[in-house]
């Protein structure tokens, strides 16, 4: 659902740009999961005939040409439907739109996109996120490999919840939850543990996703493991108090 803007002037502009752009759909199901979570299935003509590759996202448009990026589950571009994992946390303009979503409501959406190749993605694999990294973490799951050989590290505010949503959607196995504590003290305990698996298996890669400055963190503990750059790929999806993050690999 796109919410209407401020002004009839604005809600001109923006529904000839989503009718340039975008593609039309429609919300078939919304299966709330762990309480704070909503696996969303997304249904329409416009999604048919389109290549995805695990790992690509999609953009929902709201009003004001905002947009919020989400990494399917799973695509099928013969019926023409999509699912993805959303996250229902503050007060942000994706998050009380899931909330309230609704089967039957319509959305503008673009993609799926190139964000991040998780086919070409190598194993060993170390993985790290958050909530917001439980669709790509599932996506994983859809390579050809599937997951076989992965680690995932992940920040959560709450591990119960957590491990229904992560259950749901497939990812079950090679799990760690660190709860967030103060001073971001939990992640001295994942740095350790991802420098340790790091050591272990040599040729791994890592794929770190969900908060920048967590992101940050743990690329440079990589480094100093004596990974290259090229061994990590680094996706943020979010920074408190930052708006526009595109779920593109930088």
């Amino acid at each position: 659902m796109v919410p209407p803007s401020s002004t009839a002037a604005s809600g001109v502009l923006e529904s000839v740009f989503h009718r340039l752009v975008s593609r039309r759909a429609r919300v078939r199901d919304v299966e709330p999961v762990g309480g704070s979570f909503r696996l969303v299935t997304l249904e329409g003509d416009d999604l048919q005939g389109h290549r995805w590759v695990p790992g690509d996202m999609i953009q929902i448009g709201f009003a004001g040409f905002l947009g919020r990026a989400y990494t399917p589950l799973s695509f099928d571009a013969g019926a023409g439907a999509l699912s993805f994992l959303g996250h229902v946390h503050g007060d942000g303009i994706a998050s009380r739109w899931l909330a309230s979503a609704r089967p039957g409501e319509e959305l503008y959406l673009v993609g799926p996109r190139a964000a991040i190749d998780l086919e070409a993605v190598t194993r060993p694999l170390v993985f790290f996120g958050d909530e917001t990294s439980f669709g790509t973490a599932a996506a994983l799951g859809a390579t050809r490999e599937r997951t076989r050989d992965v680690v995932s590290f992940f920040e959560v505010d709450s591990a119960e919840a957590s491990r229904l949503a992560l259950e749901r959607v497939g990812v079950t196995t090679g799990l760690t939850l660190a709860v967030r504590s103060a001073e971001d003290r939990h992640l001295e305990r994942v740095e350790d543990e991802v420098v340790s698996a790091l050591r272990s298996a040599p040729n791994a890669r890592c794929v770190f996703t969900g908060k920048a400055s967590s992101i940050q963190r743990l690329y440079k503990a990589a480094r100093r493991a004596g990974l290259s750059s090229r061994q990590v790929k680094n996706v943020a999806y979010w920074a408190p108090g930052r708006r526009g993050f595109s779920g593109v690999q930088r």
